[in-house]
């Protein structure tokens, strides 16, 4: 029997930098509705559930259609509101989007899923980027990821890592919003005990680092690109109707119905 997946995108209205940003319009939709229709054209994703503790987002996706669940308004990380939404759902493998994150194209949930259906001692994957602009390395904003040879990660880090001593020999990495947990591993690991380094760094996935299991990391080939204060949503729409990738992708949702 094959493993079911369902993608989750955790939502909530008050980031602090752009509070009630999932649901602001882009375009012709909600950004929430954008991500919940581009995870539904992903052909390796069984179901889409937006988590969210906030009932306006509740509201939105099932005004769309779209399937949603209330969770706790007491979660800090995005992984703990996953967890508790996936608890009464039938499924192996849960793929978490970010609710800020509009222009992944299609093929990541493949991507993300495909070490985990081809080695069972894989546990979570992790998206990751190259950082092709190394001024990038010094904005802690960025969660820069070193690798080993297996291409699990050595480390998370804000900071500039690896040290910038040559650059010839070495890729740097970005962490995006996207990963992929067995429903198991997801258990476990919100019952870990917070460590040092996550709580100095704030980076939720060094709790799995420092308590000795593996983060596979996946490399996206492709720039990501999130939205994090107002003035990005100009740029995103700019990108939707010029790129030519994005615009096909944004067409193909606007026909989405589900």
């Amino acid at each position: 029997m094959s493993d079911k997946i369902v993608a989750v995108i955790p939502a909530r209205m008050g980031a602090s930098r752009f509070p009630g940003k999932p649901l602001v319009k882009i375009l012709d939709l909600p950004m929430i509705e954008h991500i919940r229709r581009r995870v539904n054209l992903c052909d390796v994703i069984d179901e889409v559930y937006v988590a969210t503790c906030d009932r306006e987002i509740f509201t939105a996706v099932e005004g769309y259609g779209g399937k949603a669940i209330m969770t706790a308004n007491t979660h800090e990380r995005c992984t703990d509101r996953v967890q508790e939404a996936i608890q009464n759902l039938d499924c192996d493998i849960a793929v978490i989007f970010q609710g800020d994150e509009p222009l992944f194209t299609l093929e990541v949930a493949n991507q993300l899923v495909e070490p985990l259906l081809s080695d069972q001692k894989i546990l979570c994957t992790n998206l990751l980027s190259v950082i092709e602009d190394t001024t990038c390395l010094s904005d802690a904003s960025i969660i820069k990821a070193v690798l080993n040879q297996k291409n699990d990660v050595i480390y998370f880090s804000r900071a500039p890592i690896p040290y910038l001593r040559s650059s010839d020999h070495v890729l740097f990495y970005r962490q995006t919003g996207l990963s992929a947990f067995r429903k198991s591993f997801l258990n476990t690991f919100s019952q870990l005990e917070p460590t040092s380094l996550e709580v100095t760094e704030s980076i939720d996935f060094l709790r799995i680092i420092e308590h000795g299991f593996s983060v596979r990391g996946v490399i996206y080939q492709k720039q990501m690109f999130g939205v994090d204060e107002p003035e990005h949503v100009a740029i995103i729409e700019s990108i939707l109707q010029n790129d030519q990738e994005q615009k096909k992708i944004y067409q193909e949702i606007l026909n989405d119905e589900i």
